[in-house]
């Protein structure tokens, strides 16, 4: 059975048309030029009234009749010409206005037939060319608004931009994605039931009318979608949410119609939609318009539309689920909710090879060490950090990326590149290492904070100095003690400044941190319920962060303690972080000293540095076993069957 495919057309696209009106625009001007050589050669055109006064006052010299044309050439060598009506005679019209032709003895008169020069030869095909140039441009012109209308364009703004792949799959499948093994086993069942779909209609199952991809950026939802138009071969429509928005009342509800008929039409086919809060928010809780939700109520009603046995299915990918209509998460229209959340330790290892499959590494690469300290960082992140590794090689000169390349890439993805031609005084660079050994020294004593990783004064981005802090478990809780020594960790560099140049000569260096630190501390009170004043309830409500919104759903006399119990809570890691710097006092000065000597501290350096000038020997950091939970069920389930069989 022959594959279906697409017939490929030439698209006229926006340069075509540009080339189309240059190519006018020269046309002109050659026709301009040939009209203006043209000119020259005959002079100046003159009424038939002047040529007879001319005449008459013997300022004329030469007479050329050519049968409607007059040529005239005067005594000072000016060149004229005039016309007459058609089948009339010069010569007769001088005679009525009164002059004798035995006057015009010193006037040179030739008659003859018309003929016709080159100019007036090079001026017809010139004319003839420029017509059916122009024709040819209108006809190019109306193709193009024609296929802009095909594709939802200028002249058809109701059709639907997407765009669908039929018969020739992407290049990418389930194998290009790493990790997210739960969230290719729904979407497999997905793929399945497009290939067979009467194996489950059989067993009386429906499939899921839509699937709704949530997830931060750079998690994969847009690959996943590709993927899953590489595995199953049907037709697929790929389209945004901004792209059924246009400033016309029901376009958009148009456009949605137009694409949902097409899918069915050749079904079974996918339908994918990115973004799809740009039309799918809630309704009546901000200053929408009303076409938007045509938008929406137009895809809730197609959604809704569809028959047990039809094969179309809705996929969208959104990273703000929690500001789309309810009416459009119910069962019946995304059945299922996947959400891809940011990888693991494992699952970064795995994106790292896959991105690392046309690179050529070096021996001393680990990709397991750049995984371990790589939290928070998403698929794309660890893309770009393997593709920023290979810029560096090469601008190195090496044949190979090393681990330094990988490190560097890794701080240059997550902080910027270095700034070092950034001008700076000796008094920035003393602040700056004093303000970054505060925020390492604090991390180091405080047990449940994270274990420095690096510190340097080099500037990255619009930070004069970065600390590094990170984890190398993945931690999905975070409790109360942790919460707080992030805090304090924020406030070390403060502290530092205010204990070594004293309050009235801290920088403005600590305005990130204050703002890190206060968004912590207000969600401990507000969101978390970790404040003994206000107690176990959440003060925060989606409608406070809603454009123009006023609505909040507390008083403020609690508005006041909850600014209270804010500053509390910063104040007195404050404290702890200055209490801690004050006892180190000695250790501060030499990690700020070494800083200020070689620009950067690694996480093994700022360790003998603590071994060798601190007072006390930091708390050891907890050690976690990692486990994933399907191996922890397994674990419990042999543990059971083990008790039973004794």
């Amino acid at each position: 059975m022959p594959s279906r495919g697409v017939v490929v057309r030439r698209v006229v696209t926006g340069d075509d048309i540009k080339k189309v009106f240059i190519a006018i625009v020269i046309a002109f001007f050659i026709f301009s030029g040939v009209m203006y050589l043209k000119s020259l050669a005959k002079g100046q055109k003159v009424p038939v009234t002047t040529a007879i006064s001319e005449i008459k006052q013997n300022q004329v010299k030469k007479l050329d009749i050519k049968g409607d044309e007059v040529d005239i050439v005067t005594r000072s060598k000016k060149k004229q010409y005039t016309k007459i009506e058609s089948k009339s005679s010069f010569l007769e019209l001088l005679q009525r206005e009164g002059v004798r032709l035995s006057e015009l003895k010193d006037v040179e008169i030739s008659v003859s037939e018309p003929s016709l020069t080159y100019l007036d030869i090079l001026s017809a095909v010139v004319n003839i060319l420029f017509l059916i140039f122009l024709a040819y441009a209108v006809y190019r012109f109306l193709g193009f608004f024609e296929r802009q209308g095909a594709s939802g364009g200028l002249l058809s703004f109701g059709k639907s931009p997407a765009r669908v792949i039929i018969g020739k799959r992407p290049d990418v499948t389930f194998k290009d994605v790493a990790g997210l093994k739960e969230v290719k086993e729904e979407i497999s069942e997905v793929v399945e039931f497009l290939r067979n779909p009467r194996k489950f209609l059989k067993m009386g199952a429906r499939i899921p009318k839509g699937i709704l991809l949530e997830g931060p950026p750079g998690t994969g939802k847009t690959l996943l979608a590709r993927a899953v138009a590489g595995e199953a071969g049907v037709p697929f429509f790929h389209t945004s949410g901004a792209e059924f928005e246009e400033m016309l009342v029901g376009a958009g509800a148009a456009r949605v119609r137009d694409l949902f008929r097409r899918a069915k039409h050749i079904a079974p086919s996918i339908i994918f939609i990115d973004e799809i809060d740009a039309v799918a928010k809630k309704r009546g809780v901000d200053f929408r318009s009303t076409y938007s939700e045509q938008t929406l109520n137009q895809i809730l009603v197609e959604m809704d539309g569809f028959e047990r046995t039809d094969t179309v299915i809705v996929i969208a990918a959104t990273n703000r689920v929690d500001v789309l209509d309810p009416a459009l998460l119910r069962p019946g229209r995304f059945d299922r909710r996947i959400h891809l959340s940011l990888p693991d330790v494992y699952e970064r290892e795995e994106i790292l090879k896959i991105h690392s499959r046309n690179k050529k590494l070096g021996p001393d690469v680990d990709l397991r060490r750049i995984a371990a300290v790589t939290v928070g960082f998403s698929g794309a992140d660890l893309e770009n950090l393997v593709n920023e590794a290979a810029i560096l090689a090469v601008r190195k000169g090496q044949e190979y990326i090393s681990m330094d390349d990988m490190i560097e890439a890794m701080y240059k993805v997550s902080m910027g590149p270095q700034r070092k031609t950034l001008a700076v005084t000796k008094e920035d660079i003393l602040s700056t290492a004093y303000h970054e050994a505060g925020h390492a020294i604090v991390a180091a004593y405080i047990k449940e904070a994270e274990k420095v990783q690096t510190i340097t004064i080099v500037p990255r981005g619009r930070a004069l100095g970065v600390t590094v802090t990170r984890d190398e478990i993945e931690r999905s809780h975070i409790t109360y003690k942790e919460l707080l020594a992030k805090i304090a960790v924020l406030t070390g560099g403060r502290a530092a400044e205010t204990l070594i140049f004293g309050p009235e000569d801290i920088t403005a260096g600590a305005s990130s941190d204050i703002e890190k630190a206060s968004t912590i501390a207000r969600a401990m009170v507000k969101e978390f319920g970790m404040s003994k004043k206000l107690g176990f309830v959440k003060y925060a409500t989606k409608d406070e962060y809603l454009l123009f919104a006023l609505k909040q759903d507390y008083s403020d006399d609690t508005a006041k303690k909850i600014d209270t119990e804010v500053l509390s809570i910063i104040d007195s890691q404050f404290r702890r972080a200055l209490e801690i710097l004050k006892r180190e006092k000695k250790l501060l000065d030499k990690v700020a000293e070494a800083l200020q000597k070689h620009e950067t501290l690694d996480a093994k350096q700022f360790e003998a540095l603590v071994k060798r000038y601190g007072t006390e020997q930091p708390p050891k950091k907890p050690k976690a076993v990692v486990k994933s939970v399907e191996k922890w069920i397994k674990g419990n389930q042999k543990l059971r069957k083990n008790k039973a069989e004794k």
